[in-house]
């Protein structure tokens, strides 16, 4: 019972704080762009088009180089197991004689 008192008071203030907002006024909406700002949006919006493409490439990539290593990291582990075995048995074997 308090927490949906508690969800309809938080509602309610948010409710009151959005209808407090002032209006926008109707001059800056009707204001025309020119040509040269419309130009400049449309060249930011194709760099960050350009730019979130790149990131998608590297989010692809990355995991990949990651995986790669991480594999050759499990290859020279096991070489150095292996390593470590033999040491080992050679120590158990001198130490026999």
């Amino acid at each position: 019972m308090t927490r949906t008192i508690l969800v309809g008071l938080a509602f309610s203030a948010w409710t009151f704080a959005a209808a407090a907002q002032p209006a926008p006024s109707p001059a800056t909406e009707s204001v025309p762009a020119t040509r040269a700002e419309l130009r400049e949006l449309i060249d930011a919006a194709k760099a960050t088009a350009k730019a979130t493409r790149e990131n998608v490439d590297y989010a692809r990539v990355v995991p990949d180089i990651l995986f790669q290593i991480l594999t050759k990291l499990d290859k020279i582990e096991d070489k150095l197991d292996t390593i470590e075995n033999l040491t080992k048995a050679n120590q158990a074997a001198a130490k026999k004689r």
